[in-house]
């Protein structure tokens, strides 16, 4: 069902209170066929870190060329703030089926390349989608919620990340054996061909806004900047990005070295990571609300920091290592998922760009941890790469601390 419209004394619509917000059964039903399509979204991305070597070797490439096709899909996300600009004109949901159009599109191409240049092209494709899908998807799963459960709307379609971790990676393992590499491209590029029908068939139309002045995408990033509150929470999103790609990328390969773990191990590790980034989204749905959004941020970095601190002493065997890093991953998560819904509540006129600015933001910061995280293990140790992400998370709780403020 839809919320009512209040009015104020005045006879407009209230700040707080608009006609069209979701409530109950059909808020329930929305958010899980989010998850449902925000699923095929994450399980592309995620699926090409842990089988690189093999989608490397079925193309003929090297592996090296194969990381280089990986930054060219992040690097795409400088695009962003572009659709999340169209986004605030003609809504989301009309971008969110081209975005997985193109993903669709890009997944079957990948899928029948030989060599580097057809394989370069798909990425290419999959970079545009990717920057359309995720900043555009927390904006229309935002606009949809109302403001007392927006944070919990938020929160729990970021369940799709953990999921396609513990359930989706097995999968697609099972698929390469049994099958070919070329296999989950093909299963997801006609899964997002489906989210598009989803969308088109099942999914609510976007809440219009006439009462809000269409100002030009320049205009509006200089407006954001401007703003403190909205360009720190940005900040704090891309600074935390620092940390967590730091430990993204060289965990696996610190497991390896280190304690000589197989591929078939450490993917193993990840299902028990993925279970862990649930319970950090499970926690954050039910607390931001209740706490407060920039009171859970600066919870989440501060435990963040702490699991961190304890690498250390824990890294002294393959046990009491893999808690310290399922401890920092459920910190990491719930920051970042309490994050995203303070970000979304800086600008609610300008929602999709604020969020497309904290995607673009990330992806710079992305961009330099990767070759600074394992310069740092190959040269140093795993140790020294957790040093950054440390310093990294006390940078973004110092913005946090003095820049964004509750809105």
């Amino acid at each position: 069902m839809k919320t009512k419209t209040q009015k104020h004394p005045s006879g407009g619509p209230s700040q707080f209170q608009r006609s069209g917000w979701l409530v109950g059964r059909a808020l329930v039903r929305f958010l899980l066929l989010i998850i449902l399509i925000r699923l095929v979204r994450d399980t592309s991305i995620r699926m090409l870190f842990p089988f690189l070597p093999e989608y490397a070797r079925g193309l003929g490439i090297t592996l090296t060329a194969a990381g280089l096709l990986l930054m060219t899909r992040t690097l795409l996300g400088v695009l962003a703030p572009l659709f999340g600009d169209k986004a605030d004109h003609v809504g989301n949901r009309p971008l969110l089926m081209v975005g997985f159009t193109l993903l669709g599109i890009g997944l079957l191409l990948f899928s029948f390349a030989q060599g580097l240049v057809t394989a370069l092209l798909a990425m290419v494709l999959l970079g545009i989608a990717d920057a359309i899908v995720l900043p555009i998807l927390q904006a229309y799963v935002s606009e949809q919620s109302p403001p007392q459960q927006r944070g919990r709307s938020l929160a729990t379609v970021e369940y799709s990340w953990a999921i396609s971790g513990i359930i989706m990676l097995p999968i697609i393992g099972w698929l390469i054996t049994v099958n070919s590499w070329q296999a989950p491209f093909r299963l997801l590029g006609v899964a997002s061909f489906i989210a598009v029908a989803i969308l088109w068939f099942f999914l609510p139309p976007d809440i219009r806004r006439r009462d809000e002045k269409h100002a030009s995408l320049s205009e509006k990033m200089k407006s954001i900047i401007a703003d403190r509150s909205a360009l720190g929470s940005i900040l704090t999103f891309a600074i935390l990005f620092i940390a967590l790609e730091a430990f993204f990328i060289t965990w696996g390969a610190h497991l390896e070295r280190s304690f000589g773990l197989s591929p078939n191990e450490i993917g193993r590790v990840a299902i028990a990571f993925g279970v862990a980034e649930l319970g950090g989204s499970v926690l954050a749905s039910m607390l931001v609300d209740r706490t407060g959004k920039r009171r859970s941020v600066i919870g989440g970095l501060i435990c963040a920091a702490g699991a961190l601190a304890l690498l250390p002493w824990l890294n002294q065997s393959l046990l009491s290592l893999i808690i310290g890093l399922s401890l920092a991953s459920v910190a990491f998560e719930f920051t970042i998922v309490s994050n995203i819904p303070l970000m979304s509540e800086q600008r609610p006129g300008n929602r999709a760009t604020v969020l497309a600015m904290g995607a673009l933001a990330a992806t710079f910061t992305r961009g330099l941890t990767d070759p600074t995280a394992t310069w740092l293990l190959e040269n140093s140790n795993f140790l020294m790469t957790m040093l950054l992400g440390f310093v990294a998370i006390l940078v973004a709780l110092m913005v946090l601390w003095r820049w964004v403020e509750e809105r």
